[in-house]
């Protein structure tokens, strides 16, 4: 529901267009009815021709009355009435307005009746200062009172239940944002006599201020449960007023709040079906804005009701008037109209398309209606009374159209600051979920996002990237929650709304942790911890123990069990001196966390690693929590489990090996993008700093470009972090089977700038050398998402204020040096470990970039034109039952034939190879690749045929892996490794590429005789 700043916002955006339409006689009309209203009742238009000086700078006057006197309390008429003479004068023009005002004082006060004050109002604010010079300077020169009167106030005034009605009028503000009733169930003293009033009224006049007078009862008695049992007689009023009402400006609004009050207040729009054909007539061949948007709120509430039953209307009414409302507005967008009814215009074109429907719902869909009628929804909905919105299930109404006229909005924010920009930023954030996967999203939300600040500040800004963080989170979405979330941290990092950019900074670190990314949610903690110590402020101090406890916990889900314990000495001392009832679990979940951490710990060294359970003793003794822990372990029933078992369920969880922190080498694995990852250096100070950096920014990096698509290769990657002052280029070590790599780290020091460029390079680089190696996208592709990524905010993400190195520099040398000293004992029948991947970051199974079916359909189809030149080996080897053995057995496995077929021909290919440069091992590169291309010919019956071993079921598979090469050729890709991890590019293919599912017709190989 519209906020009464908002509605302010709206009016005076109203008030800017009159500028536009250079609508000076609307502005003194209104001017005129407001200053009857609130300064004097006795005023009369001006008359005269302005060019010939005929209104002499007087837009209205006051005339000569004696009730003010008489009887002041006789009516609203008589206690405004002035005795003074009173000239009211208006400008819509918005530079030099002091000159302008000048003027006309002069103009006013040189010609005409003596006057005793003059009423300035414009539509441009006026600075106080500005108005008081101008008192002063009337005063002294005219002797003449002068108030300025300017869009603020007018604003602030319009916004009144009973000044509204001449918004409507003259600014187009529609219906839905007249002031809301009162929501109380007693009876307010203005409804009980408005009610008595209206009953003893037996003639109406059907002006818009009687109508403004009816609206308002007519309201609360439609959505205050009290004044309910009234809301039949106000109906009949209303449609007695209907009867006699103002065509043009009052008909249609009549109708509007008729139909709504059937239908909110009754639950039944059917009697007002009449009413609801006849304004859609009238309005959508209307140019009033104000009306225009009545018509797109009004379709809501009919679709709504269509749906429900409760109107006879069909589903063809409510598809023409949608029709016919966007077309409206096209046509009004193509006559050019100026910057802020532009505005206006896309904001309404884009609230049409986003009516939210089923992903697959016909136009005529109806569901059946509900067996008992509950209470009608709220008036205004918000995210948890729609509930998630879920893609695969719903869509809007028109996507391209929706974000095409939003980005042409956006496009004109700059230019009209008026314009009020929260209605439909908050039908954007409402339907998030549905339009986000568009490319324009991020623009469109930042823009958007911006406006809002300009006008209601950081933290209106900050609720809106929570907002949209939330919805996403309920359709499992974390990875554009965290977006949205890192949106939300940018624009509050400063000043008063520091608080705000903290919270923002903590749910980055928990959805970092949930997608199993403990390293980057560790640098948000300790962010939150150095931001919150170095503000002074002692309100944010609580939140220095709050990071420093999920420090801890993220250091236990990495796996460095003796880290976490160590590091939850400092949170405990620091949640015991910042907040209140520090040990009470069920008040502070974090610190129920780091208990729950430790008494796992605890009980995995017991069975696994007894070596070390003296340091958890010790560090748990020190802290207090010793006593914690063993009511926990006691009060829990764990069975004893072996080493792989343990390992196992730190799998499933998604966290690192456990106690990777013990042992003269420190361990981190994690998985995201397609890759399982490890890390590993020496366990000393700086060298696991450094380590933790890059693993840090390596989540963080493949976090924000996952939904991008990177098309990252499902190898495991295993990088060695060295520590060297010069940082050379990483180095790719050769192997086929896992993608190895030595990385060189500068250590860091305290001169270190976290935020030059430099920093940033040594950051990125190898991780962009690894990166572009195990992605088989073109380099420029690659390029651009990674351009992408830096313009969406990556470099923000990848620095949480400070250097990491900075950030996490909280344990001693001694405590590196009395890790490095435990030597690990694992068990020999525990497999290598390797992570899982939070399924948002998994590998996806979607269509890969540049797949398209029908090229692909077509390559296979030429894939099996290879037995036209292998025709006679596979007729001999369809002979042999061995062969007949393994080729069921793979295609049992999943094997295309055309996969058989690729991997015979590329056998019989070498083998040819192998006979050419037996016969001239002198052959240079150029003839071996002639020779190549005609040994791709089709094989005679006398051509010599590899033996029947080389057909093994290894040779065939080894075949296949390397003719991916090829196949990533033909599909506009490319291999970066030097050594290529086929196994990686089989899984990659067959994941995006349809390798082992797409086939055509052919000719069974095995039939041939």
């Amino acid at each position: 529901m519209p906020t009464a700043s908002q509605l302010q916002q709206f009016i005076r955006f109203g008030l800017d267009t009159l500028g536009e339409r250079n609508a000076h006689h609307d502005f003194e009309t209104l001017s005129l009815a407001v200053a009857r209203r609130r300064i004097a009742s006795n005023l009369l238009p001006a008359t005269g021709p302005v060019s010939t000086g005929g209104d002499q700078g007087r837009d209205a006057e006051s005339y000569f009355t004696r009730l003010h006197s008489q009887a002041p309390e006789a009516s609203a008429f008589a206690r405004l009435a002035s005795n003074e003479t009173i000239v009211l004068a208006c400008t819509i023009q918005r530079r030099n307005v002091a000159g302008k005002i000048r003027n006309d004082i002069a103009s006013i006060c040189s010609t005409g009746t003596p006057v005793h004050r003059i009423a300035y109002f414009t539509v441009a604010p006026v600075p106080v200062s500005t108005r008081h010079d101008l008192q002063e300077e009337a005063l002294a020169g005219f002797q003449v009172a002068v108030d300025v009167f300017d869009s603020l106030w007018l604003a602030q005034e319009l916004a009144e239940p009973d000044l509204f009605h001449l918004a409507e009028t003259y600014l187009q503000v529609p219906s839905e944002f007249a002031p809301a009733p009162d929501s109380t169930d007693v009876l307010p003293d203005w409804y009980l006599e408005a009610r008595t009033r209206w009953r003893e009224q037996e003639e109406f006049t059907g002006r818009l201020g009687e109508f403004a007078l009816l609206r308002r009862a007519l309201r609360h008695a439609t959505f205050n449960a009290g004044a309910r049992s009234d809301l039949a007689d106000w109906l009949d009023w209303a449609r007695r007023m209907l009867q006699v009402a103002e065509p043009e400006s009052v008909r249609p609004r009549l109708q509007y709040e008729i139909a709504v009050a059937h239908l909110r207040g009754l639950g039944d729009l059917t009697p007002a079906d009449p009413l609801v054909q006849d304004f859609f007539d009238q309005v959508l061949n209307s140019g009033d804005l104000g009306l225009l948007q009545d018509a797109q709120v009004l379709l809501n509430y009919v679709y709504g009701s269509w749906a429900g039953h409760t109107t006879a209307l069909t589903a063809q009414d409510l598809e023409r008037w949608t029709a016919l409302l966007s077309a409206r507005v096209r046509s009004l967008l193509e006559e050019g109209p100026p910057v802020n009814r532009r505005a206006s215009l896309h904001a309404l074109a884009a609230q049409v398309a986003l009516r939210i429907r089923l992903v697959s719902q016909a136009a005529d869909y109806r569901p059946e209606p509900a067996a008992d009628r509950a209470e009608p929804p709220p008036r205004y909905l918000t995210a948890e009374d729609i509930g998630p919105l879920d893609p695969s299930r719903f869509t809007v109404t028109d996507l391209p159209e929706a974000m095409a006229h939003l980005q042409q909005l956006c496009d004109l924010l700059p230019q009209a600051q008026t314009f009020p920009v929260v209605p439909i930023a908050d039908a954007f954030d409402l339907t998030a979920p549905l339009l986000a996967m568009h490319a324009a999203y991020p623009r469109v939300r930042q823009a958007l996002d911006e406006a809002v600040e300009r006008t209601e500040g950081g933290v209106a800004r900050a609720r809106k990237s929570r907002n949209r963080a939330l919805q996403f989170l309920r359709i499992e979405r974390p990875l554009e929650a965290l977006g949205e979330v890192h949106s939300m941290k940018v624009s509050t990092w400063f000043g008063d709304t520091l608080p705000w950019a903290l919270k923002a900074l903590l749910m980055a670190g928990e959805l970092y942790g949930l997608l199993h990314l403990p390293l980057a949610a560790k640098q948000c903690a300790l962010a939150v911890c150095v931001a919150a110590g170095s503000s002074q402020n002692p309100a944010l101090a609580p939140f220095i123990a709050q990071g420093l406890l999920r420090a801890a916990d993220y250091d236990y889900q990495a796996g460095n069990l003796l880290t976490s314990a160590t590091v939850s000495q400092y949170a405990i001392t620091a949640q015991g001196q910042y907040v209140d009832d520090p040990w009470n679990e069920e008040e502070h979940d974090d610190f129920q966390t780091l208990v729950v951490d430790s008494s796992m710990a605890l009980l995995a060294a017991r069975q696994i690693r007894p070596h070390l359970v003296p340091f958890l003793t010790d560090v748990h003794a020190h802290t207090g929590l010793d006593a914690l822990i063993d009511d926990h372990l006691e009060a829990a029933d764990v069975p004893a489990r072996s080493e792989a078992e343990w390992m196992q369920m730190a799998v499933r969880s998604g966290c690192g090996r456990l106690f990777a922190d013990e042992g003269p080498r420190r361990t981190y694995h994690w998985a995201g993008g397609g890759p399982t990852w490890q890390a590993e250096c020496e366990n000393t100070r700086q060298a696991v700093l450094a380590c933790e950096r890059f693993v840090a920014a390596a989540q963080i990096l493949i976090a924000k470009l996952a939904p991008l698509d990177p098309l990252l290769q499902p190898a495991h990657i295993h990088i060695d972090v060295q520590l060297d002052d010069r940082a050379p280029e990483p180095e790719q070590l050769p192997d086929n089977h896992v993608s190895r790599w030595r990385v060189y780290l500068a250590p860091w020091n305290e001169e270190t700038d976290a935020h030059a460029e430099g920093y940033f390079a040594d950051l990125a680089a190898p991780l962009m050398a690894i990166l572009i190696a195990e992605s088989p996208l073109p380099q420029e592709q690659f390029m651009h998402k990674i351009r992408t990524a830096f313009e969406q905010g990556l470099n923000h993400k990848l620095i949480a204020g400070r250097a990491y190195d900075e950030l996490a520099d909280l344990l001693p040398d001694d405590h590196y040096d009395r890790l490095s000293s435990f030597h690990p004992s694992a068990s020999e029948d525990v497999p290598a470990f390797r992570a899982t991947a939070h399924p948002a970051l998994d590998l996806p199974h979607t269509s890969g970039p540049g797949y398209d079916e029908a090229s692909a359909t077509e390559a296979v189809r030429h894939r099996y034109e290879a037995l036209r030149i292998v025709r006679y080996t596979m007729k001999r080897l369809a002979a042999s039952a061995s062969f007949r053995a393994t080729a069921l057995a793979l295609r049992d496995d999943g094997w295309r034939d055309w996969h058989i077929l690729n991997a015979v021909l590329n056998i019989m290919v070498n083998h040819r190879l192998s006979l050419e440069m037996t016969t001239d091992p002198t052959a240079s590169p150029e003839d071996i690749i002639r020779r190549t291309a005609l040994l791709q010919r089709p094989e005679t019956e006398d051509d010599p045929a590899p033996p029947d071993d080389a057909f093994t079921r290894a040779a065939l598979k080894q075949a296949l892996a390397t003719s991916t090469l090829s196949t990533l050729q033909n599909l506009g890709l490319e291999s970066h490794r030097q050594t290529p991890n086929f196994p990686a590019l089989i899984e990659l293919l067959g994941a995006r590429y349809a390798y082992w599912t797409l086939d055509v017709p052919h000719e069974d190989f095995l039939m041939l005789d």
